[in-house]
């Protein structure tokens, strides 16, 4: 077999877009506007808690990275048509939405109590895919979800413990 013989997604491959969080409030809405449904249907809907949001934003403030977020629309480079939909992210979307909009706190302080504005190199890469059905749409979801391992408390109660033990260590 050859690397080529591989089947890509879609043939015209897909669109990436780094969003500023600062501008990520707009860009949402214009999405919207556009079509963009949050939530549809295959979604899990809204699961993380707020410690988990406040946690993924701190860490996006701090530099970190994630994964970019995945929309898809038939034909979006062109002429789109049919469902404009977010196909992984949405959890990411709410927790950025909600901190913008002075609903989570983090490091403490809610963005109005901020003095500074937020840096455009803090920002969330979209990757905008036009798969033709739903069905393709859904088989990308479900390899998008599958194959990895979520870490268990007990591993993650591990590291921390870890961390605690150097960090009293000096």
């Amino acid at each position: 077999m050859k690397f080529s013989d591989i089947k890509p997604y879609t043939k015209d491959g897909n669109y990436r877009v780094h969003h500023p969080l600062k501008y990520l409030k707009s860009t949402i809405e214009t999405y919207i506007e556009e079509g963009l449904q949050l939530n549809p249907d295959f979604q899990r809907g809204h699961v993380w808690t707020e410690e988990q949001q406040v946690k993924f934003v701190e860490h996006l403030l701090r530099g970190g990275k994630t994964t970019p977020v995945y929309l898809n629309q038939k034909g979006w480079m062109k002429k789109p048509e049919g469902e404009f939909v977010c196909v992984d992210g949405l959890q990411r979307i709410t927790s950025c939405l909600r901190f913008l909009n002075n609903e989570i706190p983090v490091f403490g302080h809610f963005l109005s109590e901020y003095e500074d504005s937020l840096s455009n190199l803090i920002a969330l890469e979209f990757v905008i895919n036009d798969l033709p059905t739903k069905k393709d749409v859904l088989k990308w979801y479900i390899e998008l979800n599958t194959g990895g391992t979520v870490q268990s408390e007990e591993e993650i109660a591990r590291v921390k413990n870890m961390l605690n033990e150097l960090e009293a260590a000096g």
